[in-house]
């Protein structure tokens, strides 16, 4: 991934952690709530799947050991 992707991704996710007061029960009603927003907005939300499942072929080569 390009480094200002990462650099974006970090600094955003650090914002909504400040903004939480570092508690992950804000945080998670944060995020919660602007999903409803979002939804309400007609926006689709997508969820994670709700079963584990075997790693893609991207993850098995990302993350295999050498």
């Amino acid at each position: 991934m390009n480094d200002e992707i990462i650099k974006a991704l970090h600094a955003t996710k650090e914002h909504l952690a400040q903004d939480a007061g570092l508690d992950i029960k804000r945080l998670i009603e944060s995020v919660q709530r602007e999903e409803a927003i979002s939804a309400s907005l007609g926006r689709i939300i997508v969820q994670p799947p709700a079963t584990n499942q075997a790693p893609s072929v991207f993850q098995q080569i990302r993350f295999a050991h050498h």
